[in-house]
């Protein structure tokens, strides 16, 4: 038995064997969406595998944190009471950093009710997705004083991607809520 192939209306392509019984019906669009998806699956294979996109691999040396300027901090009369710095971020997987960061107090007196809360958001500004959130409970700083902390940045593929889609850039913003009072700093980067 032979089989021949002819178009059907539809758009499909039908297989018939010689004694007229239909053998196999392929719908153009199912290979179609099947081949979109397999390229998409193996795109985002490659990304991962080759490092690029926003939590790409390097050298995994600890480094200090790249930032597109320096943090900007919500407007307070005089100095800032205080000062937030990133001393480094580790990698601890493809889309996972250990970022390590010290808050000071640069007040001449002591604060109490001491508390951090980071929210990290895709894109450039704070409209965009939260892709992580995270808090931190200081306690009372003395005059002077430094809190360093490590913090595990562990995003969901889902997350990179709407990074990815943000053009790499995220913006982080840190509120730091003291005696009653708070303060915001933001900072933006790209990651990708």
């Amino acid at each position: 038995m032979q089989p021949s192939v002819h178009p059907t209306t539809d758009g499909s392509v039908g297989l018939t064997v010689a004694d007229g019984r239909l053998a196999a019906v392929a719908d153009r669009r199912v290979g179609v969406v099947v081949g979109i998806l397999a390229l998409l699956l193996v795109g985002a294979g490659a990304a991962l595998l080759l490092g690029v996109g926003p939590f790409g691999l390097d050298d995994g040396t600890a480094a200090p944190s790249e930032s597109d300027g320096p943090p900007r901090a919500t407007p307070t009369e005089g100095p800032p009471p205080f000062t937030l710095g990133i001393d480094r971020i580790t990698e601890c997987g493809r889309t996972c950093r250990d970022v390590t960061s010290t808050l000071r107090n640069a007040q001449p007196r002591a604060s109490s009710d001491v508390g951090v809360t980071a929210t990290i958001y895709a894109g450039q500004g704070t409209d965009g997705s939260v892709v992580w959130s995270g808090y931190e409970w200081v306690g009372a700083l003395d005059a002077g004083e430094s809190y360093t902390t490590t913090q595990r940045v562990d995003l969901s593929l889902g997350q990179a991607l709407a990074i990815e889609r943000a053009d790499g850039y995220v913006t982080i913003e840190t509120t730091v809520e003291y005696d009653d009072k708070a303060m915001t700093f933001y900072r933006q980067r790209t990651v990708a």
